[in-house]
């Protein structure tokens, strides 16, 4: 239905700019609702237009918000009116009840696998493009199955083919969302048409994550070392921002980072190379959680220098 919020006593609507399946599934959530399966203007979704003030625009959820009013907005009802908004622009979702599983299917072991979700009473496989299946949205998977993190996100077909059945159509995760409803997505139950792939894998991990600093003059400074595998190893400096060092310094009990120090600054490390392309977007409560190529993948041009 068309989505209205009661503010100090009067409905109003949302006006449906930047009005997204992330925004949706927090309105869903609200409402008992596990997730949202369709997001878009009241009137597309077949939804008469509302009546009353506009209260928000341009939210900016993250998906795992329990109420919109934790979500960042750039509209209030004042700008709304200022700018003539009209109610044909009122915001619209559709909310499923029923909770999304998850289940790795033909590895040699039970962390790995093909991912497969249960919607609407059918197991399905992950329908997307090649470049859009990647780590971030691993990980969101192996924390449904209880797992720490990804260690890597697999291409399609690498286990083998599923039924041809597709649950999920183009999800695209931050990597922090705890259920992959949280993410935005395209759609539920479409089928997936020949340009695109399906049958996408992962791998997962129990294991937690350390991280240390070494070869600085102080304890608060240093190169960056995770500790993964029952080994010490290094961060490739390519992509390695302020976003990326906020994470790493948040994990060793710091508020946030002062800089990012890139090539080497604290002298070479040694053994293996864990990381590389490493992308924070600096609200991760843990380096496994951002993107990057994968655990042990890096480019042959990243070295220890």
């Amino acid at each position: 239905g068309r989505v209205e919020l009661n503010v100090n006593g009067e409905w109003g609507t949302i006006i449906d700019r930047s009005w997204d399946i992330r925004d949706a599934t927090v309105i869903c959530r609200m409402l008992g609702y596990e997730f949202a399966l369709q997001a878009g203007k009241a009137s597309s979704l077949g939804f008469e237009s509302g009546r009353g003030p506009f209260w928000f625009g341009f939210l900016n959820c993250l998906g795992a918000e329990k109420s919109i009013a934790d979500c960042d907005t750039y509209i209030t009802s004042l700008y709304a009116q200022y700018y003539y908004f009209s109610h044909s622009r009122d915001a619209g979702v559709v909310c499923y009840a029923d909770k999304i599983k998850a289940r790795l299917v033909g590895g040699i072991q039970p962390n790995e696998g093909r991912v497969e979700l249960y919607y609407n009473n059918v197991w399905g496989s992950v329908c997307s493009y090649y470049w859009e299946w990647d780590i971030r949205e691993a990980n969101v998977v192996c924390k449904m199955l209880g797992y720490s993190f990804a260690i890597r996100a697999w291409a399609a077909g690498q286990f083998g083919e599923g039924s041809g059945t597709t649950s999920v159509y183009r999800p695209q995760c931050i990597g922090t969302e705890s259920n992959i409803t949280e993410c935005s997505q395209s759609g539920w139950g479409i089928s997936c048409s020949s340009s695109m792939y399906r049958d996408f894998g992962a791998e997962c991990t129990s294991n937690n994550l350390n991280v240390r600093l070494s070869g600085g003059s102080d304890h608060n400074e240093g190169r960056v070392e995770v500790y993964f595998n029952n080994a010490w190893g290094t961060i490739c400096d390519s992509s390695w921002d302020i976003y990326d060092a906020n994470v790493v310094c948040r994990m060793l009990g710091y508020s946030s980072a002062l800089l990012a120090r890139p090539s080497s600054y604290y002298g070479e490390g040694s053994g293996p190379i864990w990381l590389d392309s490493v992308g924070c977007t600096g609200r991760e409560s843990s380096i496994g959680e951002c993107y990057h190529l994968g655990w042990g993948v890096h480019s042959s041009s990243c070295n220890h220098r």
